[in-house]
């Protein structure tokens, strides 16, 4: 080769080795990225190659026997390292985890066996005729195991990003040749030209690389955030999760499973549902199934809500007529919840039932008193009382009602029936109503009735003389309607506001009754809002805001 060839192979070499390094540059900057490490190891090793390949070009390299040795051994070190770095990133980046395993060890070992029995028999020394077979049938099996390393790592990119509808095919396509070209560019390529194999294959993997890094997501998180998502987010759920095959036998369960029922999961894997799970028997777990039931677990018994999913192929989504692979069974403890609804139940039927009637008995009493002031106190107090229990009464109904389907209400005809009735009853303010001819929402008649006869009543028992009450109806903005009732009382406390806002109540942190409470559960269960602010120069103005409305005239 002569002088002006010889540069020129080193020009390229040089020119493969600054590209390279510039692109392991680039993922350097990168390297707080998920997937950033294996990849930069990629750039890192073939940049070396690069660099050897360089080294071997120099003038007058032939004729040094070390720097020969050291090529040549660093180059074959880097071509038998290099798949194995390529898995390693095939498992990052398709989400699997780059921990090791049983196979990834053996994997690691598989690269490395062939090279040590090849060491192992060439410092042995025996006969040239031994030697030769065996190193060669060595060297054979070592090609064949890369072969397979980078077809197991290109295979699991493939199939990642031809479903993933956030890799481009060409992102794919590209990283794979970037790696492939020195292997196969060497195979294919001239080392008496000047631009020898190795060289162009090191030059398209400078520029595939660089293409990649500065246009494709080939380090961020997200290409394995969807893998990892659903499985580690179905680790945390605090339900339990068991995959079932479709003749009832474990799949696979969840760490909550496993501290509900006391099971490994490699102990449950394959086993009947009924065997691992103490109190399904009889219960329905086909797909769509929902029910309660009671399950022996560590905590003891406790009440269980499940449903069944059918959980279809991810390589048939969107077939119709695609059959399920398999079903989740989803089990939610609602033990609490149930006790807790059990017991505000029967508190509730005590205070409707048993407290108003003994409170009935206390007023009869009450008459029989001749003293005045006692018998006024007294009768004051268990009426209260039992208007507390007839609100409670009207809480529940009301709760009852909204759960219903919605229907057609016009706003202003509600609130012009409760003003009449106010004002027909012995109460001695101003109240007054401004409202359109007819403003409809999809709502629950009964409940906004009922909410806006507690503001006005509200109004009208905590002020003092002759309050003075106004109540409007009005159209607000996007489709909305309004129901606001303002007074010139001593206002609502900033206490009660507070602990409305709060949406809880304590031992000392307490209202002073149920009504406000009320209105709050009905406007939510209604899907509104509730607010509150200060009326000008006293009291208070509470809204009332209720969306979906149909039509407003």
């Amino acid at each position: 080769m002569s002088l002006i060839e010889t540069f020129a192979a080193v020009g390229l070499d040089a020119g493969a080795v600054a590209l390279l390094a510039w692109t392991t540059w680039l993922g350097v900057r990168s390297r707080d990225r998920p997937s950033a490490l294996p990849f930069i190891a990629i750039l890192a090793l073939l940049t070396i190659m690069g660099f050897l390949s360089l080294l071997a070009e120099l003038p007058g390299a032939s004729a040094v026997p070390v720097l020969s040795t050291v090529v040549d051994f660093g180059q074959f070190g880097v071509g038998i390292v290099l798949p194995g770095v390529w898995v390693v990133y095939a498992l990052s980046y398709t989400g699997r985890g780059t921990g090791l395993t049983r196979f990834r060890v053996a994997m690691f070992l598989g690269i490395g066996m062939p090279i040590v029995l090849s060491a192992i028999v060439i410092a042995a020394r025996p006969p040239t005729s031994v030697i030769e077979p065996l190193v060669a049938s060595f060297l054979g099996t070592e090609i064949m195991f890369l072969l397979g390393l980078f077809t197991y790592g290109t295979y699991l990119l493939i199939g990642h990003g031809w479903n993933h509808a956030r890799i481009s095919k060409g992102q794919i396509a590209i990283v794979i040749s970037a790696v492939a070209a020195p292997y196969v560019a060497g195979a294919m390529g001239n080392s008496e030209s000047i631009t020898d194999g190795v060289t162009v294959g090191l030059l398209a993997s400078g520029g595939l690389f660089a293409v990649a890094v500065r246009r494709y997501p080939v380090m961020t998180g997200f290409p394995k955030a969807d893998y990892v998502a659903r499985t580690r987010v179905v680790e945390a759920l605090r339900e339990a999760v068991v995959v079932l095959d479709w003749e009832g036998h474990v799949l696979d369960a969840n760490a909550t499973t496993t501290e509900l029922f006391d099971r490994s999961p490699a102990s449950m894997i394959g086993e009947p549902i009924h065997s691992v799970v103490d109190g399904l028997e009889g219960s329905d777990l086909s797909a769509g199934a929902t029910g309660t039931v009671s399950l022996q677990t560590t905590k003891g018994r406790r009440r269980f809500q499940f449903s069944v999913s059918a959980v279809d192929d991810a390589e048939a989504d969107g077939e119709r007529g695609a059959d399920p692979v398999a079903r989740t069974l989803l089990l939610r403890d609602v033990t609490d919840r149930q006790t807790r609804e059990q017991r505000l139940s029967v508190l509730n039927r005590v205070l409707r039932h048993n407290v108003r009637n003994e409170l009935d008995v206390v007023l009869a009493y009450a008459d029989r008193i001749e003293d005045e002031d006692v018998r006024d106190r007294i009768r004051d107090s268990a009426t209260d009382l039992v208007e507390l229990s007839t609100k409670a009464r009207d809480a529940e109904d009301v709760m009852t009602a909204s759960a219903g389907s919605p229907e057609a209400v016009d706003l202003a005809a509600v609130a012009q029936d409760v003003v009449e009735q106010y004002r027909t009853e012995d109460r001695s303010c101003d109240l007054s109503l401004s409202r359109p001819d007819e403003l409809i929402v999809s709502s629950h008649r009964s409940v906004v009735r009922q909410v806006l006869s507690e503001l006005v009543d509200n109004a009208i028992a905590h002020a003092d003389g002759s309050p003075r009450v106004e109540v409007t109806v009005s159209a607000a903005p996007g489709g909305a309607a309004e129901l606001v009732v303002s007074d010139d009382g001593p206002g609502i406390p900033d206490r009660e506001q507070e602990i409305l806002d709060a949406g809880t109540e304590t031992q000392l942190e307490h209202g002073s009754g149920i009504g406000l409470w009320f209105v709050t559960w009905a406007v939510t269960q209604l899907g509104g809002d509730l607010s509150f602010r200060e009326n000008d120069p006293t009291g208070s103005v509470v809204t009332v805001r209720l969306y979906d409305a149909e039509y407003v005239s």
